[in-house]
């Protein structure tokens, strides 16, 4: 891994007004993640996974505090720069698959490509190739609508990968599938992810995602608490406080 990190988080906080008061739902992170590193962020549901996700991909402001994303401040950027950035530096994984129902899988797999103008026989090449690496070469012209939970996961896998961004962020994506199917799609999210030397942080709720993890972080109450095993055999430890 690189001695840079790919994302660094300095005193980020993020509040909304809610009732009338000011809910605080994360309070002064510093955090630091490497290239090519694994990170399963715990928690449970409202308990601020999401919001981080949503911050480290520059789709909201933090309330105080700075993102930096392979060098570059989120906070200097313009909407269309985040935008731009998206579309080229983070791939996508979400719950409910969030595949366009109206394109085949082979067009699903396009759609970043073409979003970064990079739509050429080099991305037809690898969008094929990720299908097949995820098992689904011959589903290329079927629809989402024909396709069980856990293919059209193993297609937003290869969605999510096929731009080659550094970073994947992942939001319960096995949250919609049952105990069976959602085993083997983590182990193919863990071996793409790591044979394309990216950069993973996953929100879950689930403690049995943590194996396949470098670094298991549990927020709460603001805070983010290392629940790495090493970290555990020593008692849990606070790594971001306000």
């Amino acid at each position: 891994m690189s001695e840079t990190p790919l994302l660094q988080l300095r005193g980020v906080v993020k509040s909304y007004a809610e009732a009338g008061r000011r809910h605080t739902v994360l309070a002064g992170v510093d955090l630091s993640i490497a290239r090519g590193e694994i990170v399963v962020l715990l928690g449970r549901s409202g308990s601020g996974k999401s919001t981080l996700l949503n911050l480290l991909a520059g789709i909201d402001p933090p309330s105080a505090g700075s993102i930096e994303l392979a060098g570059r401040s989120l906070g200097a950027l313009v909407e269309r720069q985040r935008t731009l950035l998206r579309r080229h530096q983070i791939g996508f994984i979400f719950q409910f698959f969030n595949l366009v129902p109206t394109l085949t899988v082979r067009e699903n797999l396009l759609l970043p490509l073409e979003l970064a103008d990079r739509l050429d026989d080099a991305g037809h090449h690898r969008a094929l190739d990720l299908l097949a690496r995820v098992g689904l070469a011959e589903r290329a012209d079927s629809f989402p609508d024909v396709l069980s939970g856990g293919e059209q996961q193993r297609v937003a896998i290869a969605r999510a990968l096929v731009h080659t961004p550094p970073l994947v962020l992942a939001d319960e994506p096995t949250g919609n599938l049952d105990e069976d199917t959602a085993a083997p799609v983590l182990e193919l999210l863990e071996s793409a992810v790591r044979e394309a030397g990216a950069t993973l942080v996953m929100a879950t709720h689930s403690r049995e995602v943590a194996h396949l993890a470098d670094r298991v972080l549990r927020v709460r109450d603001g805070h983010l608490v290392d629940e790495t095993p090493t970290a555990l055999d020593a008692g849990p430890t606070e790594v971001l406080a306000s």
